[in-house]
């Protein structure tokens, strides 16, 4: 480790890069759609462009894990920045060629190597960073850079391309990349154990070890978490305010309920780095985790239950608070279970039970869409997890006792 650097300077000159990478994964959202459409494309291959990189994240995320393991997370990230440009610029060639299909869906396949990449580094140099004492810290710093990185994207894409067209916005999307990639080589440090490859237990190790019943409960903790706050609300929120008609500031359904998932995003983003600090503080991360657990539940309850805008934004501030708790608290009980010459690939495995959920949460949100009623089937189904966070907490107040 750089030992002229705090873990939170170590942290900070991750994020940057992080933060680009999913600004650029965002600024796709509000454009590949409509250019799409423009052009011909049918409505189901739009969908399968779409989603064709978390798709490819779920396949291959502890593959790049495993070359974080390997390779060390500094060269996977500043790898995944340089897919990230290449993605930018096979958008904008795809706009001018004319053939915006398979340009776009090239694009979105590379982009789930390179999103994996910078995103399952950042995490992994996040918790060599950290340690053991303070992980959460940097844990909690990389993870808002996260989740504040799509939200950004999507505001900026919309804008840009209003101002400056499709093909401007990419070349800026891109440009902005370079700059991250130039900053990350610069700043971020080669933090990978001196345990050579060579002697490092092979994928067959990992897999054995993803058995114990402790990392399988951090898995289904993070499967809930994506199924909820990044799948089902995500998806179904414009239906709901549609649904209820409610407004905020005066503005139409989509802008209210874009505002009403930037609120939500905000509050994540910013409790985020307090949530890794308690943990770390109290030493109680599984406890943080619990407590995250029934903000969740909480949070759909109330929406679930509430036909009112403030009912609305407090349901919602909860939910974002829960993920907050979250987020941090399961990567670091993951890393310390984990050896670390092995935390990449389960940083990585960690991203597959997200992008499950991720992906099951639109799914059962808008097959089973009833207004309310389904944010307290979620609830409900959350609620079934709040168990599995009781007992990892259990386990590590006997652990921290002894």
């Amino acid at each position: 480790m750089d030992e002229k650097r705090s873990p939170l300077a170590l942290a900070l000159a991750i994020t940057p890069g992080t933060l680009l990478a999913g600004m650029a994964g965002g600024i796709a959202f509000p454009i590949l759609p409509i250019v799409g459409v423009r052009v011909g494309l049918s409505i189901p291959f739009i969908g399968v462009i779409l989603a064709a990189n978390r798709a490819v994240r779920v396949v291959f995320g502890p593959l790049v894990g495993s070359l974080a393991d390997r390779f060390g997370g500094r060269r996977t990230l500043l790898a995944g920045l340089v897919i990230n440009i290449v993605v930018m610029a096979l958008y904008a060639i795809g706009i001018v060629v004319r053939h915006v299909g398979i340009f776009f869906l090239g694009g979105r396949v590379l982009h789930g190597f390179g999103s994996a990449s910078v995103f399952i580094a950042a995490q992994t140099l996040a918790l060599q960073a950290g340690g053991a004492s303070q992980g959460g810290k940097t844990a909690g710093s990389v993870r808002a850079a996260m989740v504040l990185g799509v939200p950004v994207g999507l505001v900026v894409g919309g804008i840009l391309s209003d101002f400056v067209g499709e093909v401007a916005t990419f070349s800026i999307a891109s440009g902005a990349v370079v700059v991250a990639l130039a900053g990350a080589f610069f700043t971020v440090p080669d933090l990978r154990g001196e345990t050579p490859f060579k002697k490092r237990p092979p994928m067959l190790g990992l897999i054995r070890e993803l058995r114990d019943r402790r990392l399988l409960a951090v898995g289904a903790l993070n499967f809930a978490l994506n199924f909820a706050a990044s799948g089902l609300v995500l998806t179904t929120l414009a239906l709901l305010v549609h649904d209820r008609s409610i407004s905020i500031l005066g503005r139409d359904e989509q802008g209210t309920a874009g505002l009403a998932m930037g609120w939500m995003t905000i509050v994540d983003a910013a409790s985020t780095p307090l949530a890794g600090r308690l943990g770390d503080r109290f030493r109680a991360h599984a406890r943080v985790a619990m407590g995250a657990m029934m903000l969740l539940v909480l949070g759909l309850a109330t929406i679930g239950l509430t036909t009112h805008r403030g009912g609305l934004l407090f349901g919602l501030a909860l939910i974002g608070l829960g993920a907050s708790g979250l987020g941090p608290s399961l990567l670091v009980i993951m890393g310390a279970i984990v050896p670390p010459e092995r935390q990449g690939a389960s940083v990585g495995a960690l991203g597959v039970t997200g992008d499950l959920g991720g992906m099951l949460g639109p799914i059962v949100g808008t097959a089973i869409f009833c207004g309310g009623r389904v944010y307290l089937v979620a609830a409900v189904l959350l609620a079934m997890f709040v168990p599995v966070a009781a007992w990892l907490s259990k386990v590590e107040r006997r652990r921290v006792a002894s």
